[in-house]
């Protein structure tokens, strides 16, 4: 009995941390999405490694955007594809954006090495917020498709990308901007798989 309290108090003890650490980055995050120039310098994550951004922080915020661009799908979808084609479809976007981005981090890992030996968990954190205006838009316009014209806001993310670059990673000012245009080619490439991957998967449900 004692041992079953202790464990209880253990298992306890590991979910506050786990949500202390992501209520922390994404807290952090979330500033420097408001106010790049500012916050990408006072923030290094110097505590957070890649183990808890992988294995925390971005499983939670894949939940979240899978939970939205479910209900905005079957909210719109719904009556003209039903409810089993419409969640097998947001379950397969949102796997397939999660390997992609675990692809692309890969590749950006590579280029931020090649630009100054930067460390994965640093290329990481940087990617995940240079992306988040496209997670966003996408589930956002999930629920109101009609808005379609936001797509244009995802160039947002050059801004991030920008003054993280330089403020963040400490990229040299004048390889800025052929790092910038390797990391978004590298990023649309992920994300154009993905697409055209879901594309080719709900093929094979959808008449």
């Amino acid at each position: 009995h004692k041992f079953s309290i202790f464990q209880k108090k253990h298992y306890l003890c590991n979910i506050l941390q786990y949500f202390m650490v992501v209520k922390n980055v994404i807290v952090k995050m979330t500033k420097i999405f408001v106010s790049p120039r500012i916050y990408w310098q006072r923030y290094d994550f110097s505590s957070l490694t890649a183990k808890d951004l992988h294995g925390k922080v971005y499983p939670l915020l894949m939940s979240a955007f899978f939970a939205v661009v479910l209900f905005g799908s079957a909210l719109n979808r719904m009556p003209e594809e039903g409810f089993p084609i419409v969640l097998l479809d947001t379950v397969v976007i949102t796997l397939l954006f999660a390997l992609t981005y675990f692809l692309v981090s890969f590749l950006e890992n590579w280029i931020c090495r090649m630009y100054g030996g930067i460390e994965y968990r640093k290329s990481s954190i940087f990617l995940l917020e240079c992306m988040l205006p496209f997670y966003l838009l996408y589930a956002v316009l999930s629920v109101f498709p009609s808005l379609f014209f936001l797509w244009v806001l995802v160039a947002y993310g050059l801004y991030l990308m920008y003054f993280g670059s330089q403020y963040f990673l400490k990229i040299a000012y004048d390889k800025v901007i052929i790092f910038m245009i390797m990391s978004v080619l590298v990023i649309v490439l992920g994300v154009a798989v993905a697409q055209t991957l879901d594309g080719i998967i709900m093929g094979f449900f959808v008449d």
